[in-house]
């Protein structure tokens, strides 16, 4: 049977026989937080002795292998050996613990993996049980512990991954591929979250720039800000239609499954003593900046009174106080790289490159030195393959101290990069403003470009009027129908255009449908008619929401957000989105963390006066939309994606899960399943499942006991809440448990039930049961391994309860 068949239907295939990884042995453990038996991370703190009011005698005389003896041991390489150091056939020496099926002794203290070395994860199930103490409660601050705090625990060995797809082996001495593929079924998001709302004057809930979502809370209270928490979606509003000034910063989240305020900062910011206000109309970017755990904001400002002459940026702390602000000449779309590579990234301006720490602001420079005070829209790569970054624009290129490079003479916006011909080199791709793309690449030969393609048209066939007279927002790149070679999509007035890579490079520079010819002839697809007479530069994205390699398309015009089949253009859904547009965009991204990607989509409603930017109630009124909203799949059947959208450039190599930002940043066109722009996905990761085994251990003594350990065997995270129902003889089910904390890869936890029974078995334990009420918010890879090996008194403790 496969992954994708329902639970349900797999139900009948389960078996008394499934995979145990704890011995059973005369013992158990406490509840939530250690193991118990003879398995991984059995405690030596005298926990097992508590729990079943047993103490241990190790002397000598002859036992039974695997059965208890002496005085609540189990007997182990022929030895009668305390139950919690019983390792398969060997007795562990009392500084170390059994981890798959070895002895091996614990490592340093740990909340998490990223605290162990190498080849080493972090099993809450042994350590100590408690938080850090001061040290733990200074790093909570004010945050909010969604699902409680886990217990400290130590660093492991961590075990290999089980060669092919052979799954793990009883024993569980390695994890296994872990995959779920979902039935996808009909594509129809469902509104998940929403935020703002307010349509009517002064509108102030209005939104028109991409928002960046972010790591900025410790939600776990691990004592570390990571991929593990939930993010902030952060994004300005304005009010009364005033889209220029006056801006007010704000940082939302989930909580208690509803979008919160965290935190709001309104205009002005002081700068150098005067007055800037927070610019609503340009982007952010975000990314630690200090050093310290949590992502910074990085916001445009524009001075007051002045006619949008003077601009400035602000860096804010993740709680929203100001880090640092600077003046520059130009600020639009901000990027944060490490361009030095000196472990301090800088912020990228249009205007200038600013120390990420204090501020201070190195200028753009052209040849002979002459400053520049405006280079136009960017991107952060490496051009020339010399292994630092460089600021791409549709005009040319400047290293990492500012200096100029390269200067191809030409205008143009919103540069994008891909590797079109796969030659390991990446292309620069930029809009014209003139319903076009031009495509350019650096060469070693003077004057150090070369055009790919220039002015490619992508209006349709008999476009006319105003409108069609102008356009190109900011491109995207993915392979949106499979071929292997990267597409070109990106939005227009009048439509919305996917240009196919592979003719594009086929085509000669200066052939048919170049230099302002129409070039319909290159078109994968084009979507005809959109709404964008107002911007004509409105951005969209990419996501692959089944995994099939092809990638959907994710749009907003003024009056409707689409999504587009890749391959053909076919409109998969579509839903009223109000919006004057400027430079904004619908992005995916995990807001919640819950292993399921959600659609972000802005939204404003000072301009629904205008028939163009409104959408028709029921009654044929004009209606509108403010704010955020949030729509998810409400079979959670999209793939999994990453819990991070940094910037409105945003490629996936340009900022870790954590919200640092690369030292050494990997090209994006030469990683595995990359090689695209303003597209999010977890590479490698998008199907991974969790995979949730249990094993039974009794308590011998009184009261009667049954302690089960769950583990997560697979490749994602197993959710706090799995069920565990406890069965004995006939199948009577006595009690339930369910787990307390999330199990990542390898990590377990023992839940117990304690209570009257005369049967003296046989006892087995089943996780996440086919009675279990339903879950959607997560699968399992496998159903069939779900049930413990069967345990009795007669068997296990000779003789029945003491």
């Amino acid at each position: 049977m496969t992954p994708s068949q329902s639970r349900r239907a797999r139900a009948a295939s389960y078996t008394l026989a499934g995979l145990a990884l704890l011995a059973t042995a005369c013992g158990s453990s406490s509840s939530g937080g250690g193991d118990g038996g003879a398995g991984d991370g059995a405690r030596g703190d005298g926990t097992l002795a508590e729990a079943g009011k047993l103490t241990h005698d190790t002397g000598g005389g002859s036992c039974v292998e695997g059965h208890a003896c002496g005085d609540g041991g189990t007997c182990a390489g022929g030895t009668c050996c305390p139950t919690e150091l019983a390792c398969g056939a060997t007795c562990c020496a009392s500084d170390h613990v059994c981890s798959f099926n070895a002895c091996v002794k614990p490592g340093a203290a740990c909340f998490d993996s990223t605290g162990c070395p190498a080849g080493q994860y972090c099993q809450y199930a042994i350590g100590s049980g408690k938080d850090a103490g001061g040290a733990r409660d200074a790093a909570k601050g004010d945050a909010t512990c969604v699902g409680g705090a886990p217990a400290e625990g130590v660093c492991l060995p961590a075990p290999p991954t089980c060669p092919g797809d052979a799954g793990a082996p009883d024993g569980a001495a390695c994890i296994e591929s872990c995959q779920y593929h979902a039935d996808a079924g009909a594509f129809a998001p469902v509104l998940k979250y929403a935020w703002g709302g307010q349509i009517t004057a002064p509108t102030a809930t209005d939104v028109m720039m991409a928002p960046v979502v972010l790591p900025m809370e410790d939600t776990n209270c691990d004592g570390k800000v990571n991929a593990d928490d939930i993010p902030d979606i952060v994004f300005t509003t304005f009010a009364s239609g005033a889209y220029e000034s006056n801006g007010t910063l704000h940082a939302i989240a989930v909580r208690n499954g509803a979008l919160v305020d965290r935190w709001a900062v309104a205009s002005p910011v002081a700068v150098a003593g005067a007055s800037f206000m927070i610019s609503p109309a340009t982007q952010l970017a975000g990314g630690d900046l200090d050093g310290v755990s949590g992502a910074e904001v990085v916001a445009c400002l524009v001075a007051t009174g002045d006619g949008g002459s003077h601009f400035g940026v602000a860096a804010f702390h993740p709680d929203g106080t100001l880090y640092w602000s600077a003046t520059t000449t130009m600020c639009q779309m901000p990027s944060i790289a490490d361009l030095n590579q000196d472990g301090h990234p800088e912020v990228i301006t249009e205007g200038g490159i600013l120390d990420g720490q204090t501020g201070a602001l190195t200028p753009f420079k052209a040849a002979g030195g002459v400053a520049v005070p405006n280079i136009g829209y960017f991107v952060v790569s490496d051009i020339d393959g010399d292994g630092f970054l460089d600021v791409a624009t549709a005009g040319g290129a400047y290293g990492r101290t500012g200096a100029r490079f390269v200067d191809t003479g030409s205008g143009g916006e919103f540069p994008a990069i891909g590797d079109l011909d796969h030659d390991g080199k990446p292309e620069v791709i930029f809009a014209t403003g003139a319903h076009a793309i031009s495509i350019w690449h650096y060469t070693t030969a003077a004057p150090n470009f070369a055009w790919v393609q220039h002015n490619l048209d992508m209006n349709v066939s008999g476009a006319t009027g105003m409108c069609a007279s102008v356009g190109g927002g900011p491109p995207t790149v993915a392979d949106f129908n499979g071929d292997g070679t990267p597409d070109i999509a990106l939005a227009g007035s009048v439509n919305y255009t996917i240009f196919d890579g592979k003719k594009i490079i086929s085509v000669d520079a200066g052939a048919s449908g170049t230099d302002g010819g129409n070039a319909s002839e290159l078109f994968l697809w084009a979507y005809f008619p959109t709404d964008d007479c107002s911007s004509a530069a409105t951005g969209s994205t990419i996501f692959d929401f089944t995994g099939d390699g092809k990638p959907e398309a994710l749009y907003s015009d003024q009056q409707k957000l689409r999504v587009f089949n890749g391959p053909n253009g076919n409109v998969l859904f579509e839903t009223c989105n109000t919006t004057g547009t400027l430079l904004e965009y619908p992005l995916v991204v995990d807001v919640d963390n819950d292993g399921h990607a959600d659609i972000v989509v802005v939204s404003n409603a000072y301009a629904i006066g205008d028939p163009s930017v409104a959408c028709q109630d029921q009654a044929g009124g004009p209606m509108g939309e403010s704010g955020i909203r949030v729509f998810s799949d409400p079979n959670l059947t999209w793939v999994r994606t990453r819990a991070i959208w940094n910037e409105h450039p945003y490629h996936i190599t340009n900022v870790n899960d954590d919200g640092t930002i690369p030292r050494v940043e990997a090209p994006n066109w030469t990683q595995p399943g990359l090689d695209d722009f303003r597209q999010n996905k977890a590479p490698g990761y998008e199907f991974a499942a969790p995979d949730a085994v249990v094993s039974l251990a009794l308590g011998c003594g009184q009261p009667f006991t049954l302690a089960a350990t769950v583990r997560n065997i697979g490749e994602a995270a197993l959710p706090a809440g799995a069920l565990v129902d406890f069965y004995g003889a006939g199948g009577t089910v006595l009690g339930s448990a369910v787990t307390s904390t999330p199990l990542y890869a390898a990590q377990s936890e023992t839940v117990t039930f304690t209570g009257a029974s005369t049967s003296s078995g046989p006892f087995y334990a089943v996780v996440d049961p086919p009675t279990a009420p339903p879950h959607p918010a997560w699968h399992e890879c496998r159903l069939d391994n779900n049930t413990s090996a069967t345990a009795s008194y007669a068997a296990t403790c000779l003789g029945g309860p003491k």
